[in-house]
């Protein structure tokens, strides 16, 4: 497998507009994250809601350009391209986004939509109209939506129709920010088995970005649990769920219903508070208050991903 994309100490850093000039302050969303997403394989990003997950998929596609770090597709810097090569590179990386809504222009029919990246392109209208029939196969939508409105379909007929742009030029590499969680649960698993037949026919590279653990266990082949902006921990999917280290990814995993009486026992573990705000981080591991493993230097010292074992594992805790 060939290395798609690269991702070095990316960091997202905002400045709050609530603060006058005189008192700015900073709002971390991504804090020197990287990983590397190689040719036909799937890697997943798990966390709470507001720990950076989807705008470390935005910076991985180039829609957002991180503070400091670099991505690389390919071997060439994102950030240092000019807007005719990204213009050009454009196609090669797509985001599939959680809020299909936003997405859609309302005056465009569905046809309008699905045709616009081939306008954009250049692509001759014959081989268009032959892929755009390809793509509503695809994703399950007839002919008969073709002058509708996106006021005029289903909320899930809206995502598939997003699902459907995206891979409309067919691309090396997507990022998928829950790209099936308004979708009932027959069309989620047709949408997933296309993503996973894409990845292993056409050697798609795939980032899933998704709240539902039990997807992500299926989808992808290594894993990276986010907190406030970091990864605790990465390695091979199966190895993570099925032997969580960090308290925050035995959380994660502790939360997911199950008959297993084992993997039922991760959730009887304490975990204090709320995440905390951004704006006001504390000294330390980011995770310390609502760890009931904290230790002194826990509050003084952040921890540092290494590895653990003898496989491709990292974990950032000083008490491991």
């Amino acid at each position: 497998m060939s290395c798609l994309i690269e991702a070095v100490n990316l960091t997202k850093v905002f400045k709050d507009k609530h603060f006058s000039v005189f008192n700015k302050k900073e709002i971390t969303a991504v804090d020197n994250v990287s990983l590397t997403v190689n040719s036909s394989e799937s890697v997943g990003i798990v966390g709470e809601s507001g720990c950076g997950k989807s705008m470390l998929g935005k910076m991985l596609v180039g829609l957002t350009l991180p503070t400091k770090g670099s991505v690389c597709y390919n071997g060439r810097e994102i950030s240092k391209l000019t807007f005719n090569e990204m213009k050009k590179l454009r196609p090669r990386l797509q985001p599939i986004f959680q809020d299909a809504d936003s997405t859609l222009n309302p005056k465009f029919t569905v046809k309008k939509l699905l045709e616009e990246p081939f306008v954009i392109n250049k692509i001759p209208k014959d081989e268009a109209n032959q892929r755009i029939d390809e793509l509503l196969n695809y994703v399950n939508l007839g002919k008969e939506f073709y002058n509708r409105y996106p006021h005029e379909i289903s909320g899930g007929q809206r995502q598939r129709l997003g699902l459907a742009r995206a891979l409309s030029l067919k691309p090396d590499f997507i990022v998928a920010d829950e790209p099936a969680a308004s979708l009932d649960s027959s069309v989620q698993a047709q949408i997933l088995q296309l993503l996973n037949q894409m990845k292993s026919n056409n050697g798609l590279g795939l980032v899933y970005v998704s709240h539902n653990l039990r997807i992500v266990s299926m989808m992808t082949q290594r894993v990276n649990v986010m907190y406030l902006g970091s990864f605790v921990e990465t390695g091979d999917t199966k190895d993570v769920f099925e032997n969580p280290i960090h308290p925050y990814t035995k959380m994660l995993i502790g939360s997911v219903l199950t008959i297993d009486g084992e993997k039922r026992k991760l959730g009887t573990k304490k975990v204090f508070g709320e995440p905390p705000d951004p704006k006001n981080r504390a000294t330390g591991c980011a995770f310390h208050p609502r760890c009931d493993q904290c230790t002194q230097i826990c509050k003084e010292e952040r921890p540092e991903l290494k590895k653990v074992g003898e496989k491709n594992r990292f974990v950032a805790c000083h008490n491991i």
